[in-house]
């Protein structure tokens, strides 16, 4: 049973180092922060960019095609202008008239407007893309000590994981189960080491009995607390 416990308590160890690594690995230093995130704005700037571009796009055909529209109902009218036959017609063709011409001085100037915002900036984003190539390289310059350190620990994450893996297949599924089931329960932390004869998760003494029964190692003990397992180690009491 101790070998049972020795594999689950390291399982344990080797899960939260990943997780611990993991996160290091993930989490840019202060003093590379500011550096990161001025970069990563230029990257998202890039991105709006092309996008709204698109969108702008969308909408200058659009209103193109509706101005087309209503030019063709602005000679539509002048046509029935020239042919109608009373003065109530007249006024009638003359009303229909004055609203498309509105909006036809609404939609050339919104076609306008985005005609000169695609200029705009179809020129910005030319201007950024040249200067990005200079600005990664710059970025990673800056960066370089961290790539190595995140190197460094993925190393470290992959060796750990094999071990995981292998510590896993020597243990049975419903052992591995029970302990799956306490890491999730109990904030990661399944095992808990008996420091001078206390649970050293809740600090809570460990009975007389059950500490016979852990230094004989011969079944699994459950700290009465808070349901942990007990783990004790001879040469580290």
């Amino acid at each position: 049973m101790s070998g049972l416990l020795d594999e689950l308590y390291r399982l344990q160890e080797r899960l939260r180092f990943v997780q611990t690594r993991e996160r290091e690995r993930d989490t840019v230093p202060a003093e590379l922060t500011e550096v990161d995130n001025a970069f990563r704005e230029k990257l998202d700037a890039v991105a709006r960019l092309k996008q709204r571009l698109i969108e702008a796009e969308i909408e200058h055909r659009r209103a193109s095609a509706e101005l087309s529209d209503l030019q063709e109902k602005q000679k539509k009218y002048q046509t029935q202008l020239r042919n109608v036959q009373s003065s109530r017609e007249y006024s009638a063709v003359l009303n229909e008239m004055d609203g498309v011409e509105k909006q036809i001085r609404v939609t050339e100037d919104r076609v306008l407007a985005l005609e000169e915002e695609l200029e705009t900036s179809r020129a910005d984003l030319s201007k950024r893309e040249q200067n990005l190539p200079r600005e990664t390289a710059e970025h990673e310059e800056k960066m370089k000590g961290w790539r190595v350190t995140q190197r460094g620990i993925n190393e470290e994450l992959q060796a750990a994981r094999v071990e995981i893996a292998d510590l896993e297949s020597r243990i049975r599924p419903r052992e591995r189960s029970e302990f799956q089931r306490l890491l999730e329960k109990k904030g990661g932390l399944a095992v808990a080491r008996v420091i001078n004869a206390s649970c050293s998760a809740c600090h809570v003494k460990v009975r007389p009995a059950a500490m016979q029964s852990l230094k004989g190692g011969n079944e699994i003990i459950y700290c009465d607390s808070c349901r942990r397992i007990l783990y004790y180690d001879p040469h580290n009491p």
